[in-house]
């Protein structure tokens, strides 16, 4: 009797320890694709991480959600047939319900996919959003020891795929960067307070608390400007 209650007390602090641990590797996907970002177009900011900690933040909670909803909007599916595995347990009904919800957003993803699309960022975000989706559900219905494994194995997929697939993850990051006009290479156009330097145009890379990091026109790199150096900054979204 003894013995049950204590393996049944290992067993919850277990599964308490790697729901803590997943969800800090959730919410540091934003962080991984961050650096990805700044590797890719060859700078890092440090005052990005040292003094915008509050939007950082807001921004990593955001893409998180934003992240765990779209996998959960395509893949739910894989959470019944976890449970049927694992549980032997199976309801025909809300399976069909489920399959027909992620078929709806499936196929507005198909239709709203541009002919010029990137397929790469898509599959890379569709893998994604699939091994989200499967370590939720052992999360919710395989035992604490596969839990943890389910956890290693996703952490490992997840960041070799995003260093391998560096310029789709920098594409996703830059389409959230685009929406928040901080950067993503939108075009924009620098106008400085002092009359000895000159309107800066280019398109944004990332806006920093201290630092413009910009690609100026007619050049591939990314140059620092000091924001105290300008008053205004026109962004132009790009469609």
């Amino acid at each position: 009797m003894l013995a049950e209650v204590l393996k049944e007390k290992q067993e919850i602090i277990y599964r308490a320890l790697t729901l803590v641990l997943s969800s800090i590797f959730f919410a540091h996907i934003p962080l991984l694709l961050f650096l990805i970002y700044m590797g890719h177009h060859g700078f890092f900011s440090y005052d990005f991480f040292s003094e915008g900690l509050f939007g950082l933040k807001v921004f990593f909670f955001l893409t998180s959600i934003f992240v765990l909803m779209t996998s959960l909007a395509l893949f739910w599916w894989v959470v019944p047939l976890v449970e049927k595995w694992k549980k032997d347990n199976f309801k025909t009904l809300p399976f069909i319900g489920i399959v027909l919800f992620n078929l709806f957003f499936i196929t507005i993803l198909f239709v709203t996919f541009p002919e010029d699309g990137d397929i790469f960022r898509v599959a890379y975000l569709c893998a994604i959003g699939l091994f989200i989706s499967t370590h939720i559900a052992f999360l919710l219905h395989a035992k604490p020891n596969e839990q943890l494994r389910s956890l290693i194995t996703v952490m490992f997929i997840i960041t070799f795929m995003s260093l391998h697939l560096r310029e789709q993850a920098s594409a996703v990051l830059a389409n959230g960067l685009k929406i928040y006009g901080v950067g993503g290479s939108i075009e924009v156009s620098l106008v400085p307070k002092m009359l000895a330097d000159n309107e800066l145009k280019g398109r944004l890379i990332l806006l920093s608390p201290k630092h413009i990091y910009i690609k100026l026109d007619n050049s591939n790199n990314v140059s620092t400007v000091d924001r105290a150096r300008f008053d205004i900054m026109t962004i132009k979204h790009n469609e």
